[in-house]
This record gives C-alpha cells, sequence and structure tokens, in this order.
C-alpha cells in the first residue's frame, strides 16, 4: 500500500497521529513522494498541489467544507457525510494517547503548538480530584492569534480579576507546554479562533487535561461527546456579562467550584474503528 502525502504542514506524518492511524488502516503501508505512483494520496488545505481527485482523500483539520471537485473523499469536522464521501474525523483525536500511538517530539516552532505530550483517554472519561492548594492563579490564556472574539473575552474577564496572557498573541512565546503553567490556574480561557458546528479543536481538551476549568466558546452541534458540564461555554448564551458572573460565581464559592471541576470530560470513549473502516473503502 502506496500513500502519498501532499499539502500538509511541515513535519506532518513524521511519527504523528497522521502516521499512526493510516498504519492502522494499512498493516503494509509505505510512503512515496510521487503522488501519480500512490495507491492513496492524502492532501490537506495547506499547499496548491494539484492530485488525481478519484484516488486522493483530504484530511481538514480547519473550518473549512470539503470540496469534493478535487478529491473524491474527506476527513473533516463536518457531521454532514456528503453522500458517502466524507466522515467526521476531529482534529483533537490527535491529541489523545491511543493504544500503540508513541508521537514522537516536534521540532519548536513559531507558534504555541507541539510541545504538549499525550492525553490518556481513560482519565478524560472519569471524575476528577482537586486540590485548591495548587490553585494560586486565577485564569490563564494561550493564544497565537489576537481574533476578535478572544480579545473581548480576556478584556471582559479581567475586569473580574486579571488573566495572564501567554503565547504570540500577547508577545509571550511559550516554548514549553502549557501542562507545565495551568496547573496552577482555576481557569482556562480557550475559545475557537471561529464558529462552526463540530468544529472542536485542542483547545477544549488541553485546558481540561491541563487542570483547569475550561471558558470555552464553541458550537458543539450534535457531538455528544463532550459533558457539558464539565466547562463554561460563551456560545451558549452569547452574553458576556453572564459569562463573566458565571465566573465569578465558581471563582468566589469553592464547593461550586468542586463541582464543576470534577466532571468527566468525555462521556463517552472515542474510537477509531469507523475512521479506519471509512478509509479501507476507499481503497476496496
Amino acid at each position: 500500500m502506496k500513500l502519498s502525502v501532499v499539502n500538509f504542514w511541515d513535519g506532518a506524518f513524521d511519527g504523528d497521529f497522521f502516521d499512526y492511524f493510516f498504519r492502522r488502516c494499512f498493516a503494509d503501508l509505505s510512503y512515496t513522494n510521487k503522488p501519480h505512483k500512490a495507491d492513496l494520496v492524502v492532501t490537506s488545505v495547506f499547499g496548491g498541489t494539484k492530485t488525481n481527485p478519484d484516488k486522493t482523500l483530504c484530511f481538514i483539520g480547519e473550518n473549512i467544507r470539503p470540496n469534493h471537485s478535487k478529491y473524491a473523499h474527506s476527513l473533516s469536522f463536518d457531521y454532514d457525510t456528503y453522500g458517502g464521501k466524507n466522515h467526521r474525523l476531529p482534529l483533537w483525536f490527535a491529541r489523545l494517547a491511543w493504544d500503540g500511538f508513541e508521537q514522537k517530539p516536534r521540532r519548536a516552532r513559531s507558534n504555541n503548538h507541539g510541545f504538549e505530550s499525550l492525553i490518556p483517554i481513560k482519565p478524560l472519561l472519569q471524575k476528577r480530584k482537586l486540590d485548591l492548594t495548587l490553585k494560586k492563579e486565577f485564569c490563564a490564556m494561550i493564544a497565537g492569534k489576537a481574533e476578535g472574539l478572544r480579545l473581548n473575552l480576556f478584556t471582559s474577564i479581567s475586569q473580574h480579576k486579571q488573566v495572564h496572557g501567554y503565547g504570540n498573541m500577547f508577545g509571550k512565546p511559550l516554548r514549553k507546554s502549557k501542562f507545565d503553567v495551568l496547573p496552577e490556574y482555576k481557569f482556562c480561557l480557550c475559545p475557537e479562533n471561529s464558529i462552526y458546528s463540530g468544529y472542536t479543536t485542542e483547545k477544549l481538551l488541553d485546558a481540561y487535561a491541563g487542570g483547569t476549568v475550561p471558558v470555552y466558546s464553541g458550537e458543539l452541534g450534535t457531538d455528544h461527546d463532550f459533558n457539558r458540564n464539565a466547562f463554561l461555554n460563551y456560545y451558549n448564551t452569547q452574553d458576556v456579562e453572564e459569562l463573566v458572573q458565571s465566573i465569578k460565581k465558581y471563582d468566589e464559592d469553592d464547593i461550586e467550584y468542586h463541582e464543576i471541576y470534577q466532571e468527566p470530560l468525555l462521556l463517552k470513549e472515542p474510537k477509531l474503528d469507523d475512521a479506519i473502516d471509512f478509509v479501507r473503502s476507499i481503497i476496496k
């Protein structure tokens, strides 16, 4: 089984989740840098290399809809199968410690990604234990781009207590794991950079795994994997004053904070089986 990879970010398929995933799909997998000689071409949205649509599968981790005039099949955030051409495989799956997956360390980059260890799945399904003595700080935000909603939420919440900003957005690049910073904070402000039904990246997962209560903004759609009692979601009301009052309540009441903190993030164990079957069916 020969696989060719085009239009991905630098370092993709080098011992990462995608390499792991496609090796689970095909036990005899090998790579070729010549798409015309591949059995399957996997493309993404970060370049302009054109390939034969009939044997091309696109993975989309961004808030972009599949364009099946350029490729026959896709893996994306979308719930719609587009007549059997698309399967939902959200990007946050790449942050999980799947059985047999040992991700290679990534090179340091100009953004804030790639320094975190993989997140074990089992603890995400269980209640968390809280040690309030570790929570010496109020709220952190780690972000790269200064998107409008992020700025508004940061400013509004800081009127209650100052949110500590990390990352390129604040001129404070974080060249280490978020998990080295977040455990001392009670909350993590982690809104998505854009909104679409089901578009959920690593932000919510990392904030929770970092030992905080996530203050999120995203449209979870019909996704019932996440326990919505485990975090605050601005998108539910789209009222920043109401969000600030909710944060204030949990911040000032240790019992209330414990109640939300202990909630598991996932309601059911995520699986890759259906996505693997989908990719195998393309070859068949």
